[in-house]
C-alpha cells in the first residue's frame, strides 16, 4: 500500500478530554494548494485543538484536486474531525475583487476571465464583502468543489473583509506561504490594492512589495507593515523587508476567541486566513 501523501506537522491538543467531547464542537477546515489546517472550537468559542498536515505543492488543478482528496477521504481526516460541525474554507490565489457598482451577476464568468484567462471545469462563487461596496469571485476545480461540497467559502476573502473592517489608515498586510503571497494595502482607510505574488527568494518578496508602494505613491517610510504566515521575526525574508520598512509588526490572534494553553506553541500571524474564517 501506497503511503499517503500527506504529512501532519502540527497537533495542538485541547487542555482536557472532556473539551473534545463537548457537545457544539465546530472544525474550521481551511484547504491551500501544500496544506490542510483543522481548527476545531467550542460552544464557548475556545479553540482548543489544531491539526495542521502539508502535502507537496501543485498549480496544477487536478495534482491539488486528487492530493486534497486523498486526505478529507482519510480515516486520519475524520477521526480529526469526530462528530463535529464541519466548515470549509479555501485560501488560493484564484480570486478577484469587482466594485459593487461594476458587478454583475450575469459577467461573473467574464469578470474572472478578464484578470485569469480562460477557464475550465471550474467553479465560480461570489462573496459580498460586509464591510465595503465589493464582491469578491473566487474559483475552485469542480470536482474538489464536489469533494468538499456546496458550504465552502473563501478564507482569504474573509480575512480581507476583516481587514477593512478594522484598517489601519495608511497599512499593508502581507501573508507569506510557501512559493505565494499575498498583499493587502489601505490607505486613507480604504482598500488600496489586493494581489498575490509568486516568489522564490527573500528579495523578490521586497521587490514586489517595493514596486507595489511605488506604484500607489505611497513611501515606504509612511507605511505600517504586518506580516503573517510562514515569516518570523529573524528569518531572511523578515531581516530583507526590514531594511526598508522600519514600521513592521506581526499579525495578532484574534481578540474574540479564547485558546487552550497548547496554543502558547503556536505563532499568533502563523494562519491568518483559518483564524478569520473562523471568527466571522
Amino acid at each position: 500500500m501506497a503511503s499517503p501523501v500527506y504529512k501532519k506537522q502540527i497537533h495542538l491538543k485541547a487542555d482536557n478530554e472532556q473539551e473534545t467531547a463537548d457537545v457544539g464542537l465546530q472544525s474550521f477546515v481551511d484547504i491551500s494548494r501544500d496544506s490542510i489546517q483543522i481548527l476545531k472550537v467550542n460552544k464557548a468559542f475556545k479553540a482548543i485543538e489544531l491539526f495542521s498536515y502539508s502535502f507537496p505543492y501543485s498549480l496544477d488543478n487536478g495534482v491539488w484536486t486528487a492530493q486534497t482528496k486523498e486526505f478529507i477521504e482519510s480515516a486520519e481526516f475524520q477521526d480529526a474531525l469526530g462528530d463535529s460541525i464541519k466548515h470549509f474554507s479555501v485560501s488560493d490565489s484564484s480570486v478577484t475583487l469587482i466594485p459593487s457598482s461594476l458587478y454583475s451577476e450575469s459577467t461573473i464568468k467574464e469578470n474572472f476571465e478578464f484578470v485569469f484567462g480562460r477557464i475550465e471545469e471550474l467553479n465560480l462563487r461570489q462573496y459580498q464583502f460586509k464591510n465595503s461596496e465589493i464582491i469578491g469571485i473566487h474559483a475552485l476545480p469542480k470536482e474538489l468543489s464536489n469533494a468538499i461540497g456546496e458550504g465552502y467559502s473563501s478564507s482569504f476573502l474573509t480575512w480581507v473583509d476583516e481587514l477593512i473592517g478594522n484598517s489601519q489608515r495608511t497599512s499593508a498586510h502581507l501573508i507569506l506561504e510557501a512559493t505565494q503571497f499575498a498583499l493587502v494595502v489601505f490607505r486613507d482607510n480604504k482598500l488600496a490594492f489586493s494581489n498575490w505574488f509568486s516568489y522564490g527568494k527573500p528579495d523578490d518578496v521586497l521587490y514586489f512589495l517595493m514596486a507595489t508602494l511605488e506604484s500607489l505613491n505611497i513611501l515606504h517610510s509612511d507605511i505600517q507593515l504586518v506580516l503573517g504566515g510562514t515569516v518570523n521575526k529573524g528569518d531572511e525574508t523578515f531581516q530583507t523587508i526590514s531594511r526598508f520598512i522600519s514600521k513592521t509588526s506581526f499579525q495578532k490572534a484574534p481578540k474574540n476567541l479564547t485558546y487552550s494553553y497548547s496554543f502558547s506553541q503556536l505563532p499568533e500571524h502563523r494562519f491568518p486566513y483559518l483564524f478569520a474564517t473562523a471568527c466571522a
